[in-house]
């Protein structure tokens, strides 16, 4: 039987090819209407016309004929491919020719056909009103009938597109390349059409990153520019479609996303389109896990940008010059407000004693150093440890453990004992003195411990003194026992020390004092006082007899005596004597003499700094009963000095005693109305209870409904009142009291009664002559028209200041002048008007009047505004003489000028005595007189205080009263002197900008100057900037200088960020020059560092590249949002930057390509300067100009060597999931970036992508880094016909070897007709080969079976003679035999499922437009990547041939029973064949991942199901060269088919 199965095979032959492409002829007109009429008929068969083709018309012109004679689909695609093969016929031995060039120039000819239908389509242009043409619009979408045919004749074109996508026809890379360029430029009409194209062949698009990304731009261009447009209610549809696209994108390909630029054009837009909040308004919703994940791409997207964009740059972790600057600032943010019961500063326990020592001493430097301001600095401190104490022992007490006393003490010994403490040592005296006081600090503990390591120089009679010598001298002793000083005394003097210059000198101090207070030790000067005080107050003149008591600034031995010798003196001495006396000095009728005690022993205390004894003090004059004015200099003393209360922590004592004592005076019926605003303003919602505080508001209200009652009749104030005018000559002693209560009475309802009694006054004033009792006359009128007052007269003058103020102000002579500042000061200090109503209302606008007037007549208004700002915030006992009562309560007054509502104001007005001191009109005297007030200002403590409070309200003060427009270059200098003398730092006399000394003191970044050194640097590069933008010659040299200080001076990581902080908002000029420098100095240190790499280069690029570019990403940080403000970078610079950075890159790309062992630069270290360099290249491809000559020539280089960084650390030793999606990113940038490139080819968006095949990718990438660069590989893959298909060969062993990979020839492969029509059976004897691929390519051989006819797939009769084992197990097992009516529908469709073998026994080609014309209408709707291909393709590379339902039809009656059915496999192997136990030996082998539909049926219909090699998963040239091979690999001629 086997023989006559062997002769049966041998007799069936294999025809050699006899495939011919039809001839191409040249009829006349007739014959070609008449073929192409033939074409257009369905009934006249392919084989007819397949003889020969017509020849003529070409390209569009060809496309045009076909759509004109209506040809079918598949016809015309049939013709169009026997026309194009005749084309190529004569290249095909050409050396070099590739089979798909032709398929580009079809592309662009269809895609040029398309266009040109596009064009048609056009919007009006809009009328320009210049030009008086009249034009009429035509659109061919307007008339019915043009708009069919142009719809008739676009549809065509896209079905013949379709076919022609679908079998490889056109170029897809080329199509789809023209069509996302397309989408970028078509306008609004024509988008509709293109987004309905895009949405068709987006598969295509999404496949690839150079496609999908400018595509991603283009549809956010188009939904920009349709919610622009005014016909947006139009363009419903295609507004949704391009958010479908961008949703489609985002969660197949994010990549496309990352784009700087584009992030930073339409970030607002992509939140809203992919946020996963927003819902789409159709039916077809996605479900909730799609919105997640298109909001965590979002996120991802968002991080990705913003990092490559320099955009949110995490911050720094607190180091420790950022940690002391923090600090140092919340410290001066203490006033007199602040309760510091809430106040943190010590974030851990003393437990963390890294942390913790850092603090402390950082508390005690600020406390005591020269560069901070205000005496209340130590009294905070030792509060802030003190309720740190608190805390800490309660701690303790919880966890059952030491209190930490013993660890405080030593480290504050610790401290005082280094030499770098303050040698200010009556500032430590007092800070200790404080701590001492509060049990912090045991002096005693301190002396014993001095005594124990035998500390040498602490006796005074020793030459070499220790400075711990002075701080024992210095160190008070608030509540000293004998025994400490009985210590103190033998440390310091030795124990046979009899008598002690302290001694003698105590003496000295005590009687200094009782030359001051005369009233406490001298009652017999009584007499004389109480003369002096009638002769002031009649006659203006002070007493002579026996001469005033010397003020307290005579007291020469006690402000010069150490801090300890104070204290005992004012304290223990002077203190009790006075409170002993106190109740007499209440109960004396004389109230001037308690006023004058009083505000003497005040100002004495505060000048020896011993506040506390002057809080005993004034507390003990609150609890006793007193009157109003005793309380009016109580409250104000307290009022002065609240910073110094708050820094104690003693402001709820000073407000429940405020409170008692305005229950005294509500029980006595008096009524203090500085009392209860003091009261208020401590209390602030904090210690008095709700009953309290509302029996305070009563009082409030109460009084002033008493000075306005209710009422109907309201007598109208007159603007003119001579009674006023007539106070001065009236001899009665009270007649401004009385005056002051005639008008209140007649007028008091009126709303502006007391604006017009001012007025008049100020009139009164004007004409009088000069008279000082007259000015005190009416200052007194005014004092009481004050007191009928609910708010007082201060708001109403400051009205009048600012309506009619300057007009009147700038008119009265000098004699006017004179005596309204004698009543202006007189008003001040009886508190009648504040300080800065006068300041706000006159002096700053008189300033500026006589600078902008111009002329020399402002001297007199000008002088009278120096003189009251002089007396006011700046006077001394100089100014007021012996009356130390007046010169106090100017001094409370002066307060209000530092705090923070008024201090901004006075920092204004800075610039304007600057620009006084330079103005040419006004009197030199003057102009120096402006020079000494800004000094003067400028130096004084509270000044400083409330500078350094809040700088960033001095900087935008200061900022605000600039133009630098319109300023004269002259000005610029003084007005940066002016700016660090504000801020107490270097001015420019001593070292100029750009030197050497102001730099070093920019650099030494101490964090107590480096708040107020960046306003200055700030105002500095400012002043520049516009300096250089009006083209101010010169300028530039100085910036240049100055910038190049900085970048060349190598920083510290903290100091690099205060500097970059520096430089932060300065403009762009300025900007642009920090950039340029810092390119050209980064390229210095790359250029420096010798190649090959080394760790120690390496270590160098890092540490000081990496603090300048952070440097530089905080400069132009401001500037990210807005692409314009970005500064350009020179060419010269941006050269040298970009060749150093390439070379650099290279360098790195060679370190890490090798293996880890042979490095020599540690691996880790090697990445970090490769990240370096990748950042470097993000931060500078943002910028505007980078890309020049030499950048372009050098980007090929970039390109490479950054995608090869990624490559290198996606896989191997160097695998790092940090590093490589930023090596990514970075590339992705920097190919966007080319293609924005103005004089870069934009027509191929291909170009930098790397041209590398997927399987030359590292095999132990992982799968998801594969997947990304996947999309950045060439596009398109290989056609589904050829996918996975090599050409292979037999060694001598007869075992396959693969070879190179198959390539496409669409037009090669033609459909043939066959020698006979389709339907005829072959003749025998033979297997004919007619099909344009010849049966050689697949080494088939006969076998001597035959598939059955279709019309009897199943006979009754045993055909084992004509049908093989395999044939036969395949029927039987896979043909259904239950339902006839499948059978029969399977019939109908065997034609177009049938595989090339059985189409060849049939006589007809595997391409037979028989199975064309059946196919096309059935896959019509799909796109055309999911399509099956119906010519020119096979099956997808995982799928199965489609044999079942070829071999369904096969007619044989017999049975046998099949073994083995392999669940992988639409196979069925008998057992015990020879052949297939081979095969299954193969699979066992295998892999067992296979793709995915492994075991469906294929739903495509193959031209050529025959393959050359057939393996299991994708094609891998890499995997083929491994020695064992991981695919199966199966020929046909091995299985008996």
């Amino acid at each position: 039987m086997n023989q006559i199965f062997a002769r049966r095979a041998d007799a069936v032959v294999i025809q050699p090819s006899s495939f011919r492409i039809p001839q191409r002829v040249t009829p006349n007109d007739a014959k070609r209407q008449a073929w192409f009429a033939d074409l257009a008929d369905p009934s006249v068969p392919l084989h007819k016309l397949g003889k020969s083709v017509p020849h003529g018309a070409k390209g569009q012109d060809l496309l045009d004929l076909l759509h004109a004679n209506t040809v079918e689909i598949p016809r015309a695609v049939w013709f169009l491919r026997v026309f194009g093969a005749n084309e190529v016929a004569g290249l095909r031995h050409k050396p070099g020719y590739d089979p798909t060039q032709y398929s580009v120039e079809w592309a662009n000819i269809v895609t040029s056909y398309l266009k040109k239908q596009l064009g048609d389509i056009i919007l009006p242009s809009a009328p320009r009103p210049t030009l008086n043409i009249k034009s009429v619009f035509r659109s061919v979408l307007a008339d019915g009938e043009t708009r069919a045919r142009w719809i008739s004749r676009f549809t065509y074109s896209l079905d013949l597109l379709r076919s022609f996508y679908s079998e490889g026809l056109v170029d897809n890379r080329t199509f789809l390349s023209w069509l996302v360029l397309q989408m970028c430029t078509c306008n609004l009409a024509q988008a509709g059409f293109v987004a309905r194209l895009a949405d068709e062949y987006l598969d295509g698009i999404l496949a690839c990153r150079a496609l999908s990304r400018p595509f991603v731009d283009a549809c956010l261009s188009k939904l920009s520019e349709i919610r622009g447009s005014s016909s947006r209610e139009f363009l419903p549809s295609v507004e949704n479609s391009f958010r479908v696209f961008l949703r489609r994108a985002c969660l197949a390909i994010p990549d496309a996303f990352i784009s700087p630029r584009m992030w930073i054009a339409h970030a607002a837009l992509l939140q809203e389109i992919l946020n996963g909040n927003s819902r789409p308004n159709h039916n077809a919703r996605p479900t909730e896990t799609v919105y997640s994940m298109l909001a965590d791409n979002l996120v991802d997207i968002q991080k990705r940008n913003d990092a490559m964009w320099f955009r949110n740059l995490p911050p720094r972790v607190l180091a420790r010059l950022t940690e002391a600057v923090s600090d140092v600032t919340k410290l001066n943010s203490v006033g007199p407000t602040t309760d510091l019961e809430n106040f943190t500063f010590f974030d851990g326990g003393i437990e963390s004693e890294q942390p913790f020592v850092a603090k402390l001493d950082r508390l005690l430097t600020w406390s005591v150093t020269p560069l901070q301001f205000g005496d209340h600095r130590p009294y905070v401190a030792a509060t802030i440890l003190r309720r740190a104490r608190v805390q800490w022992g309660a701690r303790a007490a919880r966890r059952n453990s030491t209190a930490p006393d013993g660890k405080l003490q030593d480290l504050l010994f610790e401290w005082l004992d280094r030499d770098e403490t303050c040698n200010e040592v009556a500032s430590v005296a007092l800070l200790f003195g404080e701590l001492v006081r509060s049990e912090l600090f045991s002096y005693a503990s301190y002396v014993q411990r001095l005594i124990a390591r035998c500390e040498p120089g602490l006796l005074c009679s020793e030459e070499t003194g220790s400075r711990h010598r002075e701080f024992l001298r210095w160190i008070p002793l608030h509540n000293s026992t004998a025994a400490i000083v009985n210590q103190r005394r033998v440390t310091l003097y030795g124990v046979r020390a009899r008598s002690i210059p302290e001694e003698s000198n105590e003496r000295e101090m005590r009687r200094e004092v009782r030359l001051v207070f005369p009233e406490i030790f001298n009652p017999g000067m009584l007499p004389v006082l109480f003369h002096i005080f009638l002769l002031k107050i009649y006659t203006g003149r002070q007493g002579t007899e026996n001469g005033p008591p010397p003020l307290p600034s005579t007291c020469t031995a006690l402000l010069d005596a150490p801090r300890y010798q104070q204290v005992r003196t004012i304290r223990q001495w002077f203190l009790p004597l006075l409170l002993k006396q106190l109740s007499n000095f209440l109960d004396n009728p004389l109230t001037h003499v308690f006023v004058r005690v009083y505000c003497v022993a005040a100002d004495l205390m505060a000048q020896v700094k011993c506040y506390r004894a002057l809080l005993e003090l004034s507390l003990g004059v609150l609890e006793r009963p007193c009157g109003s004015e005793h309380l009016t200099i109580v409250v104000e003393t307290l009022h002065r000095y609240s910073p110094i209360w708050a820094g104690m922590g003693v402001l709820r004592d000073i407000t429940l005693a405020l409170y008692a004592a305005e229950q005294l005076c509500k029980a006595r019926g008096t009524h203090c109305c500085i009392l209860l605003d003091l009261l208020l303003e401590m209390d602030a919602g904090r210690y008095l209870d709700v009953s309290a505080r509302k029996n305070v508001d009563l009082e409030i209200t109460t009084y002033a409904q008493a000075l306005r009652p209710s009422g109907s009749d309201t007598e109208l104030c007159p603007k003119k009142i001579p009674e006023i005018l007539m106070l001065s000559n009236d001899p009665l002693p009270d007649a401004a009291y009385i005056l002051a209560n005639s008008l209140w009475f007649h007028y008091h309802k009126s709303p502006d009664w007391a604006w017009s009694i001012w007025d008049n006054t100020f009139a009164a004033l004007r004409v009088q002559a000069d008279a000082a009792p007259r000015d005190a006359r009416y200052a007194t009128f005014l004092f009481h028209i004050d007191q009928h007052l609910p708010n007082g007269l201060d708001e109403h003058v400051a009205q009048w200041f600012q309506e009619t103020g300057k007009a009147e102000l700038t008119s009265i002579d000098g004699l006017a002048w004179t005596s309204l500042t004698r009543t202006l000061l007189h008003l001040v200090v009886q508190g009648v008007l504040k300080t800065t109503t006068i300041l706000k209302g006159l002096v700053y606008p008189l300033w500026s009047h006589a600078l902008i007037s111009g002329t020399a007549e402002c001297e007199v208004y000008l002088r009278a505004a120096h003189d009251i700002f002089s007396r006011l915030v700046l006077s001394g006992e100089e100014d007021w003489g012996s009356d130390i009562v007046e010169l106090q309560r100017v001094r409370v007054r002066r307060q209000d000028v530092f705090c923070a509502s008024h201090l901004s104001l006075l920092v204004a007005a800075i610039p304007t005595l600057v620009f006084l001191e330079h103005a040419p009109h006004v009197p030199a005297e003057l102009r120096l007189r402006a020079a000494a007030l800004r000094d003067a200002v400028c130096g004084s403590v509270e000044f400083r205080q409330g500078i350094y409070r809040d700088l960033n309200a001095v900087r935008d003060a200061f900022d605000k009263s600039l133009q630098y427009d319109a300023l004269d270059e002259s000005l610029v200098e003084p007005l940066m002197d002016a700016l660090r003398l504000i801020l107490n730092v270097t001015r420019t006399d001593t070292a100029t900008i750009g030197s050497s000394e102001w730099l070093d003191t920019s650099a030494l970044l101490s964090p107590w100057k480096l708040a107020a050194t960046t306003i200055e640097v700030q105002f500095s590069l400012k002043q520049m900037g516009e300096r250089l933008v009006l083209g101010t010659p010169n300028r530039n040299t100085k910036v240049d200088r100055l910038i190049a200080k900085f970048m060349h001076h190598h920083m510290s990581t903290e100091e690099a960020d205060f500097v970059a902080e520096m430089a932060r908002g300065v403009g762009p000029t300025i900007a642009g020059k920090f950039v340029n420098t810092g390119f050209t100095c980064i390229a210095n240190i790359l250029k420096g560092v010798q190649t090959p790499l080394t760790s120690q280069g390496v270590q160098e690029i890092l540490d000081v590249a990496s603090e300048q570019l952070r440097l530089l990403a905080h400069v132009v940080e401001l500037a990210r949002d807005d692409q314009t403000a970005l500064p350009v970078v020179d060419q010269i610079a941006q050269d040298g930057f970009i060749d150093a950075l390439s070379s650099k890159l290279e360098a790195f790309e060679t370190l890490l390509a090798r293996p880890t062992l042979e490095l020599g630069v540690p691996p880790d270290q090697a990445t970090q300067g490769a990240v370096l360099m990748a950042r470097l290249l993000q931060f500078n491809m943002a910028f505007r100009g980078v890309w020049t000559p030499k950048a372009r020539s050098l980007s090929e280089n970039l390109c490479k060597s950054v995608f090869k960084l990624a490559l290198a650390h996606g896989a191997g030793d160097h695998l790092n999931p940090a590093a490589f999606p930023l090596f990514l990113d970075t590339f992705m940038y920097l190919i966007d970036e080319l293609a924005t490139d103005a004089k870069a080819n934009q027509t191929d968006i291909f170009r930098h992508y790397p041209q590398i095949r997927l399987a030359e990718l590292p095999a132990d990438m992982p799968a998801e880094y594969r997947q990304q660069l996947r999309c950045l590989l060439p596009y398109p893959p290989s056609h589904e016909g050829v996918a996975d298909l090599v050409h292979g060969s037999l060694d001598s062993s007869g075992q396959t070897l693969p070879g190179p990979p198959v390539m496409n020839r669409p037009w090669d492969w033609v459909e043939s007709l066959g020698d006979n029509a389709p339907g005829d059976s072959p003749s025998e004897g033979g297997i004919r080969n007619n099909a344009s691929l010849s049966l050689e390519l697949f080494a088939a051989r006969a076998t001597g079976d035959y598939v059955c006819s279709e019309k009897n797939p199943r006979g009754f009769h045993d055909a084992l003679g004509s049908e093989s084992v395999f044939a036969r197990d395949w029927a039987e097992t896979r043909m259904p035999l239950t339902d006839e009516s499948i059978a029969r529908r399977e019939d109908d469709d065997v034609l177009s499922s049938l595989p090339a073998f059985a189409a060849a026994r049939l006589g007809m080609s595997p391409a037979s437009p028989a199975w064309s014309r059946q196919s096309a209408t059935s896959s019509r709707l799909q796109s055309p990547t999911q399509q099956s291909f119906t010519r020119g393709s096979a099956s997808r590379s995982d799928e199965l041939l489609d044999i079942e339902r070829s071999s369904a039809g096969s007619k044989h009656p017999g049975k046998r029973k099949a073994s083995t059915i392999s669940e992988d496999s639409d196979i069925e192997v008998v057992e015990n064949s020879p052949v297939m136990k081979k095969v299954k030996a193969k699979e066992r082998a295998a892999p067992a991942n296979r793709g995915p539909g492994r075991n469906k049926r294929t739903s495509g219909r193959s031209r050529w199901p025959f393959i050359f090699l057939l393996f299991d998963g994708p094609f891998d040239e890499h995997a083929l060269q491994a020695p064992s091979l991981p695919h199966v690999f199966c020929n046909l001629s091995d299985t008996g088919l």
